[in-house]
């Protein structure tokens, strides 16, 4: 597949199949596609299926900007059993015979939404002076992770599937482990509890009833065939961050010159960035390159090679 050496740039809603890591699925399109550059917005863990954001080519510039975008889930929790991994593919750390009720989870579920504070898995990638969390754990050691910060935008408890297992939905920002929600919820209620299934729904634009399998991007043939589930670059990034300059400005950009942003002083995304924040430059619809601003220059931190 792209035998003819035609760049790939752009972006694939790939969903993942549970049982392989994310990097795994970026190493199987690496050699399906034949391309050099790959990478994407937002890890799975093994356990989890659903959607997973690929950039291609000069797409990979753009992921921070992905990676940032607010995520849906849909999940099924076991009651009764709490494991070193807070999933399924963990060893059992504690058990109960209690059960939670309909009216009790869905008291607890409203304590959880909003702004909380969550300390994500001992055995997840989080760094702990310049160690990764999961590394630590199998050390035989226990990671000391901080509470952070997310929002739960959404907590539904979409059905009770036996008194031992229920399925939710929620909708939340970057960052929130589901896996600490559910073991956070299993103690809420006293009865503990970990992740038995897991499905990523939504990152940003990306949607699990649009996404495509593996198997289906090893079954086209053809280049044309992968043309058709190639996104743009700039598909997935939110206007808020897409500034639009003109092709004097474009010009210095491409050639990693800074500019004085006196050009932008009426454009209202602009006005919306804060000093050091990213925002890509574009001239009629092609991305440019991804910039700053400091001192009143606009900056090109990366610039797209197209």
């Amino acid at each position: 597949m792209n035998s003819d050496n035609k760049k790939i740039n752009g972006w694939i809603n790939l969903n993942k199949p549970e049982g392989i890591s994310s990097s795994k699925c970026v190493i199987i399109l690496k050699k399906i596609l034949n391309v050099k550059k790959i990478g994407h917005a937002g890890t799975l863990d093994p356990l989890a299926s659903g959607v997973l954001p690929i950039a291609i080519g000069e797409a990979t510039k753009s992921i921070r900007f992905v990676s940032d975008e607010n995520k849906s889930y849909t999940f099924n929790i076991c009651w009764g059993v709490e494991t070193t991994t807070d999933d399924k593919e963990g060893t059992i750390v504690k058990e109960t015979k209690k059960r939670p009720n309909k009216v009790n989870i869905l008291k607890k579920i409203e304590k959880l939404t909003g702004e909380i504070l969550q300390r994500p898995p001992i055995y997840s990638a989080i760094k702990i002076n310049g160690k990764r969390a999961y590394k630590i754990a199998r050390s035989g050691k226990i990671p000391e992770i901080k509470k952070r910060k997310v929002t739960i935008f959404k907590f539904i408890l979409k059905k009770i599937i036996s008194e031992d297992e229920a399925e939710f939905f929620v909708k939340c920002t970057k960052g929130t482990y589901i896996r600490s929600l559910a073991r956070d919820l299993g103690n809420e209620l006293g009865v503990l509890g970990h992740i038995s299934i897991l499905k990523r729904e939504e990152v940003g634009i990306f949607f699990n009833n649009r996404s495509i399998s593996l198997d289906q991007i090893k079954k086209l043939s053809h280049n044309s065939a992968v043309e058709d589930i190639i996104l743009s670059i700039l598909y997935p990034i939110n206007a808020k961050y897409i500034i639009e300059i003109n092709d004097e400005v474009s010009k210095c950009l491409i050639k990693g010159k800074k500019v004085l942003t006196n050009f932008l002083e009426e454009n209202t995304n602009f006005q919306k960035i804060k000093e050091g924040h990213f925002l890509i430059a574009i001239l009629s619809n092609t991305p440019i390159a991804i910039c700053y601003v400091e001192n009143c220059f606009l900056k090109p931190k990366r610039v797209f090679n197209l």
